[in-house]
């Protein structure tokens, strides 16, 4: 028995015996953290200041809009410079604007367009260090331990999104909004600090062309490999139809379900402790086969639970399909990132890698008409339709693109 549960930790936990690997997931588990806390402090604050769903899209349109723009230099960049380097610079960057956000709280002179100027400022941000986080895993661990690699990333985040959620919620009832954003520029500036262990990544592809000049080339190259295509079109399908149910998480807590900050918080977590399971199971999966057949799979059924989720005015039937959301969203992710790492060429992994980043970019044209027509007609239908569209979609690419079925 002993025996037993030894391997199993050997087979969840491998990822860990490489010491830069160790720096990376610590740097990754601190901006987790920060994802999940600054959702919940900054959906709340628009909210109460504007008491409108549309407003929750507009804002973080800020963010979509300079992730579209800017994703593909950051690509380029990506593999041009040293990738240590870029992520310590980001991560700074990242500390400074929570830092600003914290102060303008703390004055009472905060105002809707401050929360849209810093989500943009992040959306910068991340353009560059999110790439970057990326291919930096290819750099500190060996093939056959990418997948458990990228599913121990997912690990933190949903162990993140427990206690950072909740936490956020706690944080705005007790102590006020101000203490978030403080707390989260801590974060970043652990995230920093474990930065300066990690080796030097060096630039993976000639830097003599011009940007223009590489960002065309990556895009030849990907059109040479219809497979990564594909998990880029489904990753696009993913951010206009799944993803808004997380904009619309604030109003739908207040609207239909009466809860305030802690009650946010409480729904941030089912995500999160969804996320976490999904992510245990698939470090033990390991370099499991049948990714495809599973990636398509998870989109479907989260497209189904989406329906369920708002359909329920029970508050423990709301957090049990969250929880399924959750895991099912980290499964999907854990999933195609690792076939996208797997699959894409070294020197142009940086530019692949942000185009999924872009994809993010592209979220407004999901959550903005999903905030407008919820303003109207209310979440659970805008959710609702949204969900049954992915669940279908994913469902018609499962039996028409065979091939993707087989990817391991």
């Amino acid at each position: 028995m002993v025996t037993i549960v030894l391997r199993t930790l050997q087979k969840s936990f491998g990822a860990l015996q490489y010491p830069a690997y160790r720096w990376l997931w610590l740097g990754r588990l601190a901006t987790s953290a920060t994802f999940h806390m600054g959702s919940v402090a900054q959906g709340w604050l628009v909210y109460e200041l504007t008491d409108s769903a549309f407003a929750l899209g507009w804002v973080g349109a800020g963010w979509s809009l300079a992730t579209l723009l800017l994703s593909p230099y950051g690509g380029v960049i990506v593999d041009r410079i040293d990738k240590r380097g870029l992520m310590l610079a980001m991560r700074i960057g990242m500390l400074l604007n929570n830092v600003a956000v914290g102060l303008l709280l703390s004055l009472g002179m905060i105002q809707v367009w401050h929360l849209a100027l810093s989500w943009f400022l992040t959306g910068v941000f991340g353009a560059f260090l999110l790439p970057a986080q990326q291919a930096m895993l290819s750099e500190v661990v060996p093939s056959h331990a990418l997948m458990n690699a990228v599913s121990f990333d997912a690990l933190g985040m949903g162990l993140m999104g427990i206690l950072g959620a909740s936490a956020a919620g706690l944080m705005i009832e007790s102590v006020g909004a101000q203490s978030v954003y403080f707390v989260v520029a801590g974060m970043y500036l652990i995230a920093s600090a474990a930065t300066w262990p990690l080796p030097k990544a060096e630039p993976s592809a000639a830097n003599a062309n011009g940007v223009w000049s590489d960002i065309i080339e990556g895009a030849r190259y990907l059109r040479s490999e219809p497979l990564l295509l594909a998990l880029i079109a489904l990753g696009l399908v993913r951010v206009f139809f799944v993803m808004p149910y997380t904009t619309l998480l604030p109003a739908f807590a207040q609207d239909r379900l009466g809860l305030h900050a802690s009650g946010l918080g409480l729904l941030q977590s089912a995500n999160g402790t969804g996320a976490l399971l999904a992510s245990l199971l698939a470090c033990y999966l390991g370099d499991a086969r049948g990714k495809g057949k599973m990636l398509v799979l998870s989109g479907v059924i989260v497209g189904l639970c989406l329906m369920l989720y708002v359909a329920t005015p029970w508050l423990p039937s709301v957090l049990l399909f969250l929880v399924c959301i959750g895991g099912l969203s980290n499964l999907y992710l854990v999933l195609s990132s690792t076939l996208i790492l797997s699959r894409a060429a070294p020197i142009y992994r940086g530019r692949v890698l942000s185009l999924t980043m872009m994809e993010y970019g592209l979220s407004p044209l999901g959550t903005l008409p999903a905030g407008a027509i919820a303003d109207q007609v209310g979440v659970p239908w805008v959710t609702g339709v949204q969900g049954a569209i992915a669940a279908a979609v994913f469902g018609l690419v499962a039996i028409l693109k065979p091939e993707l079925r087989r990817m391991d």
